[in-house]
């Protein structure tokens, strides 16, 4: 019979392993793509970006080319390691939706928001991502509208307006049916996203005068605060994609799109 002799050094070695191991304290495996434990409960964050539906070249309802926001909301949650779903839904049911937690987050530019609104304790916002405008718009030249106090003003149903309790909400319900309204006289005055603009007013052969800026600001992720531990996270992504160009590259596709005809929806 032969003894095979186990050198002190090993025993001490598996003599750690298994207080370590009856102690619960072994380390987690970690995530390298978020620097998260690997075991970190999943979740799919439900989202609605499709604002009136035809938000050009923001969002374009076309499988081949969905538009920037959908374009920048995979990229960020995929380089998150996120899982998403995003639904499509009408304007007012997407606030009602975020409202009640139907929804997670949706993506909106704190210029549009009220004092209230801003500190509303139910949401968290992210780190900018890409500029954005809008303004008040005519049919023809005039002096420079200064005041919409108390004037009679094309809106989007459902959109936030820093200001709408100055002025008199005439709603329609969408980019798309404001400059038609504007064509056909229904309204003077409208206020309405400068990239939507350009496009609609190109399709529907409408000229358009951009009067004066009425908001001048930032797309943000506006998250719900039981995910504020996921803003991190988030903001990492965002800061990533912005450092290697992506968010630019990804507005500048859709700017040439709208520019040279090839839109989807392109009539």
């Amino acid at each position: 019979m032969s003894f095979t002799l186990i050198s002190p050094f090993c025993i001490l070695l598996l003599l750690t392993s298994w207080l370590l191991s009856g102690q619960g304290v072994l380390a987690a495996p970690v995530d390298q793509r978020t620097d998260t434990p690997a075991t970190r409960e999943a979740v799919t964050l439900k989202y609605s970006i499709s604002g009136s539906g035809t938000f050009y070249p923001y969002f374009t309802n076309d499988s081949q080319h969905p538009g920037i926001l959908p374009e920048l909301v995979s990229r960020i949650l995929t380089q998150s390691a996120l899982e998403g779903e995003n639904i499509v839904l009408p304007t007012k049911r997407t606030n009602r939706y975020l409202a009640s937690g139907k929804i997670d987050f949706d993506l909106i530019s704190p210029a549009w928001l009220k004092a209230s609104q801003l500190t509303d304790p139910q949401f968290v916002f992210s780190d900018p991502m890409l500029t954005i405008r809008e303004y008040v718009v005519t049919r023809v030249a005039t002096t420079p509208i200064n005041s919409l106090a108390g004037r009679m003003v094309g809106t989007v149903r459902g959109y936030y307006y820093h200001d709408d309790n100055e002025f008199v909400r005439v709603d329609f319900e969408s980019e798309r049916a404001l400059i038609q309204a504007l064509n056909k006289g229904r309204i003077d005055i409208a206020i309405i996203g400068d990239l939507p603009a350009q496009y609609w007013s190109a399709q529907d052969n409408v000229a358009l005068h951009f009067n004066q800026l009425h908001s001048h600001g930032a797309l943000h992720i506006r998250l719900r605060a039981e995910h504020a531990h996921l803003l991190p996270i988030l903001n990492k992504a965002i800061q990533t994609l912005r450092d290697a160009g992506q968010i630019t590259r990804i507005e500048t596709d859709y700017l040439q799109r709208v520019a040279t005809g090839q839109a989807p929806g392109n009539k």
